[in-house]
């Protein structure tokens, strides 16, 4: 279905196939259409599969977060990272098919529901706003990297607000000193700012020792 019903489709997009993900460079951008098969195929009468879109992988955010090797800002990954119902609302949560269903009319709603993803998709345009939707929409994926290149692009504003965020949502959590540290490692000289306000935790110092203890 995907070879003979979306990927020509697709094809015309721009995109390019590997297995059931579909890849497409959009300026500095890069969009990604994937489909990921029902963990029930096994044993249902039918077929059904998920449809995840991402965007993300800009060359402008990766460019000023060195050490892209590290755990602080990994190189590959997408700051927007949903299925597709959650970007157009009326799509469904899932796809099913059998062996009764005409694959010609099910691949044509599949690709129409595919357009009106990508149109929401194409309104993110720039780094800028993906860095706008990350910090938004969606405040813990990859947020070593969208900390990493506010403070590179010295955007202290944004940086604070997102920083805030994180804090509120998981603050309270055991897991925030590895946010915090994260944080301090991807910020670099903005993390004293940040920790000015209260919104990193303080360096761990050594205890003093007195002299002959």
């Amino acid at each position: 279905m995907l070879s003979d019903g979306v990927q020509p489709y697709l094809k015309r997009r721009g995109f390019t196939k590997s297995g059931s993900l579909f890849r497409r460079r959009r300026g500095s951008l890069s969009d990604l259409i994937g489909f990921q098969a029902n963990w029930h195929n096994d044993v249902t009468p039918w077929h059904a599969f998920f449809v995840n879109v991402g965007v993300g992988l800009s060359a402008e955010i990766d460019a000023p977060c060195p050490g892209h090797h590290c755990q602080v800002h990994p190189r590959d990954g997408y700051l927007l990272d949903r299925r597709w119902e959650s970007v157009v609302n009326d799509l469904p949560y899932q796809l099913r098919f059998d062996h009764t269903t005409d694959m010609t009319s099910f691949s044509a709603e599949l690709c129409s529901g595919i357009a009106s993803t990508l149109e929401k998709l194409e309104r993110i345009d720039s780094t800028a706003a993906l860095e706008r939707y990350a910090v938004g929409n969606d405040p813990l994926i990859q947020y070593e990297k969208t900390c990493c290149y506010l403070a590179a692009t010295d955007d202290i504003e944004t940086l604070t607000i997102y920083v805030a965020l994180l804090r509120d949502w998981v603050g309270h959590q055991d897991r925030w000193s590895i946010f915090s540290r994260q944080i301090s490692a991807a910020t670099g000289s903005w993390a004293s700012t940040l920790r000015e306000q209260g919104l990193l935790d303080p360096v761990d110092r050594p205890d003093s020792f007195t002299v002959g203890s």
